[in-house]
């Protein structure tokens, strides 16, 4: 068909040349020529053009949600279900205009909504669209398709025209951290030898009753070595808590066995030592609300933080998904079709167990954070002062982190 080829060369333009395209909110090519910026402009409208008439079905199934805080403001995407009454959004978004909220379609229909339910756990409500027969909105008609690496996908605007764009870069994986194994050990991002330096073990869980000690090195999970801490997660990364798993280890310069039994991670997960608040901020404004999430692929496409919540096609214009959230500039979560039919099928929170649910979170997240410095203090062995004064930043980025992280939770 002539819209694949299309596609196809217009994709392949984007790939040699740094494009800038509609779902780009910056400057992506400084420096520009007048004659390159005309030819690139041509490009990005012809490829924008191409993929109309992919996301005409789904159109019909997006609505914009507006809410009132003394003027109307959009605050999301939503995507129509069941039988054209109920919408389907982001929760965080429209939290805090939970009494001033209307959905409108793609040729200015508009209704009043109100929250039905919420998925609290997925950051999703549920919004029944007033019915007075005035305003009839198109159901989208989900297709359980496999989304691969690769896959082209884009999401819809309520007018048809795309939102966002991007390949599939990671399979369906589960986010929620506390469904997750863990060692119960922070890792030294310094080393630079073979394996995985411990830098401290978190107390209560597994690598502490085992024995495990900072300075220790872990070089086998298995049968797997471990080359790094890349490695040492990937060799996680089918293993649940509960499971028991034998590790060889260095210490005080003898190698050794312990068996470790895995735990569910902690709410706060594991600190990874980089600028988070920095990096996720490039090239756009990301979601409060960005993770967690017990179904999702990963995608590139880059879509503004207002417009979550909408249909997501594939090439051949099936709704095969709705995007979930803007984490970052290169990562946008999408919840597959099959995993959004399965969610539907379970209850809903009230507002008030949605609410008091994020409150609990908020909570746990302050305790963790008071228990956790003094305890891991407590274990290291003597530091020299450069070392020490690492550390010292590392736990001053996990405190920004986890600060920030229930700040969201305040905000929802």
């Amino acid at each position: 068909m002539k819209i694949f080829r299309t596609i196809n060369c217009c994709a392949l333009l984007l790939a040699v040349s740094p494009v800038a395209t509609a779902q780009r909110g910056e400057e992506e090519v400084p420096l520009m020529r007048p004659d390159e910026r005309r030819t690139v402009d041509a490009q990005t409208l012809a490829f924008n053009r191409s993929l109309e008439p992919v996301l005409q079905e789904a159109a019909k199934s997006t609505v914009l949600i507006w809410g009132r805080a003394g003027k109307p403001i959009e605050v999301a995407y939503g995507t129509v279900i069941g039988n054209g009454t109920q919408v389907l959004t982001k929760w965080s978004q429209i939290q805090p205009y939970l009494d001033t909220l209307y959905v409108q379609g793609g040729k200015g229909e508009a209704a009043k909504a109100e929250v039905a339910g919420v998925f609290t756990e997925e950051d999703l409500a549920l919004l029944d669209i007033a019915a007075d027969g005035s305003v009839a909105f198109t159901p989208a008609k989900f297709q359980a398709s496999q989304l691969a690496l690769g896959n082209f996908l884009a999401a819809s605007r309520p007018n048809g025209k795309p939102g966002a764009f991007g390949v599939v870069g990671v399979l369906e994986r589960n986010l929620r951290e506390t469904d997750q194994a863990h060692l119960g050990i922070m890792a030294d991002s310094e080393y630079r030898g073979e394996g995985v330096r411990i830098s401290n073990v978190q107390p209560e869980y597994g690598a502490a009753d085992a024995g495990l000690q900072a300075g220790d090195v872990i070089l086998r999970l298995g049968e797997r070595t471990i080359s790094g801490l890349q490695e040492l997660k990937n060799a996680m990364s089918g293993m649940h808590p509960g499971d028991t798993v034998k590790l060889l280890i260095e210490s005080a310069g003898k190698e050794r066995n312990v068996d470790v039994m895995l735990s569910n991670r902690p709410v706060f997960g594991q600190f990874s030592g980089d600028r988070l608040n920095q990096m996720e901020r490039m090239g756009g404004e990301p979601n409060r609300v960005r993770d967690g999430f017990s179904r999702v692929v990963q995608s590139d496409m880059q879509i503004e933080a207002n417009k979550v919540g909408g249909p997501v096609v594939d090439l051949r214009g099936n709704v095969v998904g709705i995007t979930m959230a803007r984490a970052d500039r290169t990562r946008t979560y999408i919840m597959g079709s099959a995993a959004v039919m399965d969610l539907l099928k379970q209850k809903t929170d009230t507002i008030a167990e949605a609410l008091a649910k994020a409150e609990e979170k908020k909570q746990q997240l302050a305790e963790e954070r008071r228990a956790m410095i003094p305890k891991m203090r407590a274990q290291g062995k003597p530091q020299d002062p450069q070392r020490m004064r690492r550390h010292l930043n590392d736990t001053e980025r996990l405190i920004e982190r986890m600060n920030r992280e229930m700040e969201e939770l305040g905000a929802r």
